[in-house]
């Protein structure tokens, strides 16, 4: 089961990539995909996602499939799903 990760602005910068696919662990959720993902691009993507006691920084909207996502619902990930990270922009 694979699922299509993107990203915009600060998580973009601090992954590397624009996008990825990832393979889903069976019966994965929101909660656990996003802390694993973490260990695939390290700390300052991880810093942008979570603070220092490792709380979901809710400056960070998830988007499943084009429907925006709680972090504390944990919905469940499905194969082929697209998961769409958008982190704050600054400036003006």
């Amino acid at each position: 089961m694979i699922i299509k990760l993107r990203f915009t602005a600060q998580l973009k910068d601090a992954a590397g990539v624009g996008s990825d696919q990832i393979e889903l662990l069976k019966n994965e959720k929101i909660q656990s995909f996003l802390k694993r993902t973490v260990d695939k691009y390290g700390s300052t993507y991880g810093n942008i996602l979570f603070d220092e006691k490792g709380m979901y920084k809710h400056s960070n909207l998830i988007v499943v499939n084009q429907v925006q996502e709680n972090y504390e619902e944990n919905t469940l990930l499905n194969d082929g799903d697209e998961l769409m990270l958008l982190s704050p922009v600054a400036g003006g």
